[in-house]
């Protein structure tokens, strides 16, 4: 990244009683470090939001076995990839499945809403840096 630089911040006392909890939460050694991760994870928010940005994402899928998890072709979405799939039984009848994939964000949110909005399905989609923002943010 580049040189250290130190800043005041003003705070409400309030607000500095959360970051020093989110500090201890998270494990992080001091209150520096808590604010550079909600940043980094601020600029990681704010660029999977521009839709021609490449981004690379995890979708996790909890289901029942008996549930038929619907195929959605990625054909439609060009820039999507699918680089990992994983799937392993949670309990007896409950599985779990992680799909990492990489692409647009537009066509990678598109293809992942295909598959977030079933009913018997429990998802998320989580976006993470690429590997240009990754640089960027070290």
């Amino acid at each position: 990244m580049g040189e250290t630089v130190r800043f005041g911040v003003s705070m409400d006392s309030g607000l500095v009683e959360l970051l020093d909890r989110l500090s201890h939460q998270h494990g992080d050694e001091n209150r520096s470090e808590t604010i550079r991760n909600l940043v980094r994870q601020e600029v990681i928010n704010t660029s999977s939001n521009d839709d021609k940005r490449e981004v690379i994402a995890t979708l996790t899928l909890m289901y029942n076995y008996e549930t038929k998890v619907p195929r959605v072709s990625i054909k439609p979405y060009p820039s999507v990839k699918i680089t990992a799939n994983m799937q392993m039984h949670a309990e007896d009848e409950i599985c779990v499945k992680i799909l990492v994939v990489k692409g647009l964000a537009c066509e990678v949110r598109a293809w992942a809403q295909k598959l977030l909005s079933n009913k018997k399905i429990i998802s998320n989609l989580t976006i993470n840096a690429t590997d240009e923002l990754y640089k960027e943010l070290l």
